[in-house]
């Protein structure tokens, strides 16, 4: 495993309670994740209001968890925010090292200096006479501030995904201080695949090798109605062999997150032998309580599996070969209902059987239901707006079937659309439009098999 990886805390959203992040610490450290940086966007005195200090009660807070990640051999680093920064401005210089000073004094000793998500000018116009360039101004201040760390220093610079070739990140390699770890997320915020090749210009511009922030299993601003319940794709082994560290991004469910964090860390123990679909099925059963738990958490995962990670393949779960089946014993879709549903997989050869789609309508209340009552109250708290989507898919399911089971009842059609703009009102993502598809497929075939053929003219 690479010297230095572990979890950021720094996504959009409330932030983790002081309960949650110390069960994080004791979570990661079962997992061999070594270090933790707290760098919450929305906590206001870490970004947006970065001049005001934090309060004794607050300090005291950040001293138990320091403690606790001591404990465990666990590096912890305090995230320092400067939004709008004036560099030139003594003042907001010392605001920076008196938040310094009062980490130092409950025992924290590396930093990390975020400039991520920022414009990519001066602030103020006397900056620029002064600096000349913002990386020669970032590079001054983190060297500044790297000065006052007892621990390491590192950071996030306001380009920080890309190509990684350019004047900025290259004026940044030559002024930085050679100690100082900086962060890269990728070709993109969220890179569905990350390997060598990927770090190579970066590494060349900076003259350093990167520190990987991989924003996975975040799920915050547009994304905060899809679980990331997934493990680890795209990642090529190689890619610990050109980082500097690896860190994971999660997201503000934290018992949630830690699906995916648990494949992270087996993927970073043996990159070369990591199997997802492995690591997916032992992170499950190792946060559930039985093997039904498990199960039914895996099928929520596939059906909810929308991710940065998997771009284009949001329908690609595995229900699809019995809604082919199902429709394949009917001699097709009835023609009425339009074209298929834009995003699914393309349709594989099947055996027309109606049986597997009628046992999985079983299975995913089945599902529904298991996972409504988890033994691990923190991911049952967490899962819940999902898996009340999912108990809604699962009647509409069961409705589609009673209505072309039932063709002459005209209530039975009644009551899938009806359900339909019920369930759709939670807009937590679960299979996206595939049940509201098959189930307007199946009042259509019920319609049409309702209505009698016109009467010949004689």
């Amino acid at each position: 495993m690479l010297a230095k990886c572990g979890v950021i805390e720094g996504f959009y959203g409330p932030p983790w309670t002081w309960a949650e992040r110390h069960d994080m610490l004791d979570f990661m450290a079962a997992q061999g994740l070594g270090a933790y940086l707290y760098a919450p966007k929305n906590d206001p005195i870490h970004r947006n209001r970065w001049r005001e200090p934090y309060t004794a009660v607050e300090w005291q807070a950040f001293g138990q968890l320091a403690a606790r990640a001591r404990t465990h051999g666990t590096e912890f680093i305090f995230g320092l925010s400067a939004v709008g920064f004036g560099y030139t401005r003594p003042g907001d210089l010392e605001a920076l090292r008196h938040k310094m000073v009062g980490a130092r004094a409950q025992g924290i000793e590396s930093f990390a200096l975020l400039l991520d998500d920022l414009p990519d000018r001066f602030d103020h116009g006397e900056d620029a006479a002064a600096f000349g360039t913002l990386d020669h101004a970032q590079a001054w201040l983190a060297n500044t501030l790297a000065a006052d760390a007892p621990g390491s220093f590192s950071f996030v610079p306001t380009e920080y995904h890309g190509s990684g070739d350019s004047a900025y990140l290259r004026g940044l390699g030559e002024h930085l201080d050679p100690a100082i770890g900086v962060f890269w997320t990728g070709r993109d915020i969220c890179s569905p695949t990350l390997d060598a090749a990927d770090l190579r210009a970066v590494t060349a511009a900076l003259r350093r090798a990167p520190l990987v922030w991989d924003n996975v299993p975040v799920n915050d601003l547009d994304m905060r109605f899809d679980p990331h319940l997934g493990p680890l794709t795209g990642r090529a082994p190689d890619l610990a062999a050109h980082a500097a560290g690896y860190f994971a991004n999660a997201g503000e469910r934290p018992e949630m997150s830690k699906l995916t964090l648990h494949t992270v860390a087996a993927f970073l123990r043996e990159p070369s032998a990591y199997d997802p679909a492995r690591a997916a099925r032992e992170a499950a059963q190792a946060l559930t309580a039985t093997p039904a738990e498990a199960e039914a958490l895996l099928l929520l995962a596939d059906l909810a599996r929308r991710s940065p990670l998997l771009p284009g393949h949001a329908l690609h779960h595995a229900l699809w070969p019995a809604i082919d089946a199902f429709w394949a014993a009917r001699g097709g879709p009835p023609a009425g209902a339009g074209p298929e549903l834009d995003g699914r997989p393309a349709p594989h050869a099947v055996s027309p059987d109606e049986a597997p789609l009628r046992r999985a309508a079983v299975t995913l209340e089945l599902a529904a239901e298991t996972l409504a009552h988890l033994t691990n109250t923190a991911l049952r708290r967490e899962l819940a707006p999902w898996v009340h989507k999912l108990a809604g898919w699962a009647r509409v399911l069961t409705y589609a079937l009673g209505a072309i089971d039932h063709p002459h009842d005209a209530r039975a059609r009644e009551y899938v659309l009806e359900e339909l703009p019920r369930v759709r009102a939670n807009m937590h993502w679960v299979a996206g439009d595939t049940f509201d598809h098959f189930a307007r497929g199946c009042v259509w075939a019920a319609e049409a098999q309702a209505t009698p053929p016109a009467m010949e003219r004689a």
